[in-house]
């Protein structure tokens, strides 16, 4: 008998064959495998830009390629606004992302979530390979920060003591909160040479013992010179620390070791400086408005008590009057002593309360400074405050504010002394 081979092998087929998938299923399942896959789902890949489009939406596709294979690749503009560099063909990077199936055209591709050239590969992988050392230690976990002082006595900063951050901190904290003394431990903050002087710097404030909060940065620069602030030795002193550090390094834009690390992280230099201290104005602006409220409450209290016995007063008759006196009166003797006790208690506290607060008023004072055997000097006749020798010229006349008066004098002349030496 002859037989059909097409027959057979059909019959073969389902037999072997116990569920028929759709595409979408199949599809959907490899995409669940690559979901799952804990290689594929956080990873750098180096190589070279091809394929590069931007689309009217804002989203980025390109595709990564090395001298046998290719990767689709698509950044979404949540994060394609991010790149401060102009992506191109052609061009060598290391891109951070994850790798997922597109299902619509069942192939697989490279979310981005970061781009950086290749000339930045390797120190942006040494950044993420401490970072998540430092993380899985637990040094940037929220239970270890400390919690900022909010009237700091005294400030420490290490920073260099010829760069513009020492500068911007000294004229924040000098408008703010003149009152606060700023002790800078001066360090190299860039190259070799830079890591032991910052870990120098900031075990020097801690020594001191009467350090109340830490400034650590610098200003801004190229991911090499803020490199200094990724070091692992330097991130470990900054969690040690038993000061509250506020890392301020680069711009806002710009994330070290040292912020995660920090107790507190700050755009800028600047930024840190209006972190750690209040601004004296407000204090005072709202020392002003509680004497106000104070002055108010009395004055409803008072208020209150006068419009309840007038309203008791005309409720009554006279012979109501005159019964309710004989039948009450050892209880109206009880609820005037009282009374009288309350109001006593009631003004002492009130009393205690003006003290408490004019004693505030008096040590935010910027002219009790004066009281402390400090003197202030303002330029003639303009009368600006003096802050640094270039203001004056030699022959200018200047005046002198001490607690009990003036003294006018004459520029002989000018020396520069640096105040920030170590001694």
């Amino acid at each position: 008998m002859l037989r059909n081979p097409q027959n057979q092998r059909r019959r073969g087929l389902e037999e072997k064959e116990t569920k028929v998938y759709s595409v979408t299923e199949i599809t959907y399942h490899i995409r669940r495998l690559v979901q799952g896959d804990p290689v594929l789902v956080e990873l750098l890949v180096m190589g070279e830009v091809s394929k590069f489009s931007a689309s009217g939406a804002g989203h980025l596709y390109f595709t990564l390629k090395d001298e046998n294979c290719e990767l689709p690749c698509v950044m979404f503009r949540g994060e394609a606004e991010k790149i401060e560099a102009k992506l191109e063909d052609g061009q060598r990077v290391v891109v951070s992302g994850r790798i997922d199936v597109y299902a619509n055209k069942g192939r697989y591709q490279l979310i981005a979530s970061e781009i950086r050239p290749e000339g930045l590969g390797d120190l942006y992988i040494a950044f993420e390979k401490l970072k998540k050392k430092l993380e899985e230690e637990g040094l940037f976990k929220e239970e270890y920060k400390k919690p900022l002082p909010a009237f700091p006595k005294r400030i420490g900063v290490v920073t260099s003591k010829t760069g513009a951050a020492i500068r911007d901190i000294l004229k924040i904290l000098g408008r703010r909160y003149p009152i606060a003394d700023v002790v800078l431990a001066p360090a190299t903050v860039q190259g070799d040479q830079a890591p032991p002087t910052i870990i120098e710097g900031i075990q020097a404030l801690n020594a001191l013992g009467n350090v109340d909060v830490m400034i650590v940065g610098r200003g801004g620069g190229s991911i090499e010179d803020l490199w200094c602030f990724n070091d692992e030795q330097v991130a470990r002193a900054v969690f040690a620390s038993e000061v509250p550090v506020v890392s301020a390094v680069g711009h806002e834009t710009d994330f070290t070791i040292c912020d995660f690390v920090a107790d507190k992280r700050a755009a800028t230099p600047s930024a840190a400086a209006e972190l750690v201290v209040p601004d004296v104005m407000e204090i005072m602006n709202q020392l002003y408005s509680m004497r106000d409220l104070f002055e108010d409450e009395m004055t409803d209290f008072i208020s209150r008590y006068q419009d309840s016995v007038a309203s008791f007063g005309s409720q009554l008759r006279p012979r109501i009057l005159l019964d309710l006196v004989n039948m009450n009166k050892q209880r109206l003797d009880e609820v005037h002593s009282n009374l009288t006790v309350s109001q006593k208690h009631f003004l002492e506290m009130s009393r205690q309360r003006m003290e408490k607060l004019g004693g505030m008023l008096d040590a935010i004072n910027p002219l009790a400074t004066l009281d402390r055997g400090y003197s202030v000097a303002l330029k003639l006749p303009e009368k600006l405050i003096i802050d640094e020798i270039a203001a004056v010229e030699v022959g200018n006349d200047i005046r002198l504010m001490v607690k009990d008066g003036d003294i006018e004098c004459e520029v002989k002349g000018k020396k520069e002394v640096d105040r920030w030496q170590k001694s």
